[in-house]
């Protein structure tokens, strides 16, 4: 379990519950869309906010948003992952972010990326980071930014990485207050085929 939540990377999803296991046999899924945007870690430390990328390391600019995931925040320690967006979104009833689906990250991607057990080499992680950049959202420091957040890693002083997904979802809504530019992302469980139809008809996986 790691130390600090600064210690907490991308990389440590795939020993998370069900990390490893095909979804199809996960008993009582949660699903949820396939965000396209940039994929981050954000870091609540005491209300110092920081941004880091799928590789940890940080992320410069984006000032107002900090300032809104400061605003949001409703504890002293947190670790959100989820993704940055261009602002403004729309309403948080449902996934109504639109999103091209040549800017999705496709399941098989994200897959790869999160349940393979090695380490990748400095080359390798610097092709992932340049193939990401290429398939994700246009999302610029300078630019209105929103912010995703799709999981809950860590709450004052603990990490919640061996926690059930359904329960640090219930923890992400209690601890991160939804606005202009912050949201949580929707997750619901079976039947999902008339979400499914909303999210695809929006240009998500």
């Amino acid at each position: 379990m790691p130390a600090s939540p600064t210690a907490i990377r991308p990389s440590d999803l795939k020993a998370m519950p069900y990390g490893g296991t095909p979804f199809r046999r996960v008993k009582d899924g949660i699903w949820e869309p396939l965000w396209g945007g940039r994929r981050v870690l954000i870091d609540v430390l005491g209300g110092v906010i920081g941004i880091r990328d799928e590789e940890g390391d940080p992320v410069a600019g984006f000032d107002l948003l900090r300032e809104a995931v400061r605003d949001a925040a409703r504890a002293d320690e947190l670790v959100l992952d989820g993704y940055l967006l261009p602002a403004p979104l729309r309403s948080s009833a449902g996934a109504e972010a639109v999103v091209g689906l040549d800017s999705v990250v496709s399941a098989t991607d994200m897959g790869r990326q999160f349940l393979v057990g090695r380490r990748p080499g400095a080359d390798e992680r610097r092709e992932r980071k340049e193939a990401a950049r290429a398939r994700q959202v246009a999302v610029h420091a300078a630019s209105p930014t929103a912010f995703v957040a799709v999981d809950l890693l860590w709450l004052d002083g603990e990490s919640l990485i061996d926690v059930p997904l359904a329960e640090r979802k219930r923890l992400l809504e209690g601890v991160l207050m939804e606005g202009e530019v912050i949201r949580r992302t929707v997750a619901v469980r079976p039947p999902v085929e008339a979400w499914f139809a909303q999210w695809r008809a929006l240009g998500f996986h």
